[in-house]
């Protein structure tokens, strides 16, 4: 073996497995407002916690906001993956809500990032829950009734 590799480096390809901490932004498809029915967001959520059980995740904090959804994640294990849990949860809260023929409840890319080791997941989930006062909807994060935790029972009751 030579030690001059001619090949070009490998580079590392992050899996999206194990217990990592993810920011989420789905958007919905088209530019309607989406999640403007608490029908609609009850729905989604029946569908968020069955996928979040299943593949095992843990849901540190989603709000609905009219046309997306905002998430923090965490992988329980090792063997939780990503993007198995996030085409479950799509598919399965599509086919809940009846979207259009021909259309999905979401537009087909969205946007993720890994929360880094440094970054405070405690900060990371109150940043979440002001989304609805930066974007107008309440004038406290506590009195929007479109967000919520999976893993912290209360959550809401304590932002009051």
């Amino acid at each position: 073996m030579s030690l001059i590799d001619t090949e070009a480096p490998k580079r590392f390809r992050f899996d999206y497995r194990g217990m990592h901490r993810y920011l989420l932004r789905l958007p919905g498809f088209g530019s309607r407002k989406v999640f403007g029915e608490q029908e609609t967001v009850v729905s989604v959520l029946n569908c968020l916690r069955d996928a979040a059980q299943e593949h095992r995740f843990d849901v540190y904090a989603y709000c609905f906001l009219p046309a997306e959804l905002v998430m923090i994640v965490r992988g329980k294990d090792d063997e939780a993956r990503l993007k198995e849990f996030l085409s479950a949860f799509r598919a399965a809260s599509s086919s809940a809500i009846a979207a259009k023929p021909g259309h999905s409840l979401w537009k087909k890319k969205y946007l993720e990032r890994v929360l880094r080791k440094t970054e405070d997941t405690g900060r990371a989930v109150a940043e979440v829950f002001e989304l609805p006062v930066k974007a107008g909807l309440a004038k406290t994060a506590a009195e929007y009734p479109l967000q919520g935790s999976f893993v912290f029972a209360g959550e809401e009751k304590r932002r009051r």
